[in-house]
């Protein structure tokens, strides 16, 4: 394929296209990485808020039939298991961002050759990916899961609880979401960090 044939505009019928829509170009200038990192953080602490002010809410919240009466049961509460999808978000955002992006592409060694300790630096990094990912896929998966079994099934008079549910899935979704954008903004560019005295 030529340099020239390669560098004219797709056309919608061009077989090249991935998308049928085509998406605009987002130019952010020359401060795009600082400003994906930005946002990735804002996701990232939009989605503990909502799950913060879920599990504060649910702390002080009052009985359904007499608001007056401190001693009538509240039907449900944000227990550990509303935490354990967040949690396991986190460590897989996390896990996900410490990878080195340079060896996932790297064959040094061969796929097995040498086991664990020698060698084979891309399938441990790769293996490492799938686990963020999974991880991040189980909070979230677990975040739907929490909302239907615990708020919705039991039909709680008033939806008493969905609104904690739902704070769950958006938690994870933004977590899940932050960690995308913070993947994108390290791959943009190569950067380093120099220490210097």
């Amino acid at each position: 394929m030529s340099t020239a044939h390669s560098s004219l505009p797709l056309r919608s019928g061009d077989p090249r296209r991935v998308c049928l829509i085509r998406l605009p170009k987002l130019h952010l200038g020359p401060r795009k990485r600082e400003f994906l990192v930005y946002f990735a953080g804002a996701l990232f602490a939009f989605g503990w808020w909502s799950f913060l002010d879920a599990t504060i809410s649910s702390k002080y919240a009052l009985p359904i039939s007499d608001p007056d009466s401190p001693y009538d049961p509240i039907p449900v509460r944000v227990s550990f298991a509303d935490w354990t999808p967040g949690l396991c978000a986190t460590l897989g955002m996390i896990i996900v961002n410490l990878i080195d992006k340079s060896q996932l592409m790297s064959d040094e060694g061969g796929a097995w050759s040498g086991g664990w300790s020698e060698g084979g630096i891309a399938w441990r990094a790769r293996l490492f990916l799938f686990v963020g990912f999974a991880l991040m896929a189980g909070g979230l998966a677990g975040s739907i899961t929490v909302l239907v079994i615990k708020y919705m099934v039991p039909h709680y008079p008033g939806n008493f609880g969905i609104p904690w549910g739902v704070a769950n899935v958006i938690q994870s979704i933004t977590i899940m979401f932050s960690a995308v954008v913070l993947w994108v903004a390290q791959s943009s560019e190569e950067y380093g960090y120099e220490i210097g005295l």
